[in-house]
């Protein structure tokens, strides 16, 4: 005899939202990893190539906001947005570090896309961390409230905990580019950027696959709201 849907599952499933993470908690996290990787990997030769040989090439210079890996990473940003809100419309008990989390990434990857972050940067003469600081600071408190409820679900917080590292190197290494307001020397520019771009693809990537994850049944098991509704 099935067990009848509780009535907060009931506009979820009338969404079909139960089908679309059966889907996606199906896909192999390692063929994920595999082909995120793969193209980080071709990006990155092809930025190297575009700033030592061929400079011509505007669609593989990483430092462009109309190159082919910006799509690619704002891309990455939205798949992973899209996961989690999955995750925060699945989970019980409701979680609210999960609904500032995906937005967080939403947003992450509409600036990505837009370049904003550049170019309120150059209206306003202050780098662009600084005036994103209380931004940053929500995220890092939503991060942490997510990290909190997953950290007994298998490796979903060692995941999340990765691709915060990887975020944060890239900022940093945004950060020493244009310290000061005025780009690095070449020698030292070149590779922080390319590093970066690919820090942030690797550790947008680590967030999608997390993502998948929390979306299993085992997941949601294990998964334990110790932050209680933070």
């Amino acid at each position: 005899m099935d067990t009848p849907a509780s009535p907060n599952s009931r506009p979820l499933a009338r969404l079909g939202v139960p089908r679309i993470i059966e889907a996606i908690s199906a896909i192999r996290v390692s063929v994920i990893a595999a082909l995120s990787g793969a193209v980080i990997t071709v990006f990155t030769i092809l930025g190297v190539l575009q700033r030592t040989v061929y400079p011509r090439w505007d669609l593989a210079n990483l430092d462009s906001e109309l190159s082919v890996a910006t799509y690619f990473s704002a891309t990455l940003l939205w798949a992973a947005a899209a996961g989690w809100l999955l995750v925060a419309l699945s989970a019980r008990p409701r979680n609210r570090s999960l609904w500032i989390w995906w937005p967080v990434l939403a947003w992450l990857a509409l600036d990505e896309g837009a370049a904003i972050h550049e170019r309120v940067e150059k209206w306003s003469g202050i780098d662009w961390q600084v005036l994103y600081l209380p931004i940053i600071i929500i995220a890092a408190l939503a991060w942490w409230g997510v990290v909190r409820r997953y950290r007994k679900a298998g490796s979903i917080d060692v995941l999340l905990i990765v691709g915060a590292v990887c975020w944060a190197g890239a900022l940093l290494l945004e950060l020493i580019q244009h310290w000061g307001g005025e780009p690095a020397a070449a020698a030292i520019y070149n590779p922080a950027m390319i590093t970066e771009e690919a820090f942030e693809m690797a550790g947008s990537t680590v967030f999608l696959i997390a993502a998948v994850l929390a979306l299993r049944p085992t997941a949601s098991r294990n998964g334990t709201s110790t932050a209680g509704t933070t």
